[in-house]
């Protein structure tokens, strides 16, 4: 298909068609990809040069963002581009630009947001708030999340609840267990814990 023209208009360059479209492009891409050498362009390099355009802007997009917010999943900052109109192929390549370069590192955030929770939920809670937040499976399998520290934090924490209890009380014992059941402890832990802090 014919160029009819390419005019500068400040940071990018406007290309005419002989079928009427029009379309823009950075005027880095239009040098580096040799867009002025060109007279006719057929649709495989209509749509690479359109692809990169977006590219460059999707990057952009995304350097403002992970100033923002530096410590997200992969999968957040993904589905930010996606939020913003990129389609899946462009905002997948740029966060694949920023993972290689080392700007995104999703392991560094996971163990940051570990450390965040580590004292006040258990290994359970805090993997269901990394799943929530787009952290992959092989991600939060690298960290850890080790039973002792879950066992450490259920100690402090019976150790808070039952200073109250004078003498056992099944009802209140009961909705303990309940709470911390909930919460993704072990119930046969729960109980011994339990049993040993009220000595029966």
């Amino acid at each position: 298909m014919r160029i009819l023209d390419k005019k500068l208009h400040g940071e990018r360059y406007l290309i005419i068609l002989e079928d009427g479209r029009e379309f823009a492009i950075d005027k880095d891409i239009y040098f580096e990809k040799k867009v002025y050498e060109l007279e006719d362009i057929d649709e495989k390099t209509l749509s690479l040069l359109i692809f990169e355009d977006n590219l460059k802007k999707a990057k952009q997009d995304l350097v403002c963002y992970l100033t923002r917010y530096p410590m997200r999943s992969e999968f957040m900052y993904y589905k930010h581009l996606l939020g913003k109109g990129y389609d899946s192929a462009t905002a997948a390549e740029a966060v694949a630009y920023f993972v290689k370069i080392g700007y995104i590192d999703e392991l560094s955030a996971a163990k940051k947001l570990v450390a965040k929770y580590q004292r006040s939920k258990s290994n359970l809670q805090i993997i269901n708030i990394l799943k929530k937040n787009g952290f992959k499976n092989s991600t939060i399998s690298q960290l850890n999340l080790s039973p002792e520290s879950d066992l450490r934090l259920l100690d402090k924490l019976l150790q808070r609840k039952l200073r109250h209890l004078k003498k056992p009380d099944n009802k209140e014992i009961l909705k303990l267990i309940k709470w911390f059941v909930a919460r993704g402890y072990d119930y046969n832990t729960i109980v011994e814990k339990i049993r040993e802090y009220l000595n029966y």
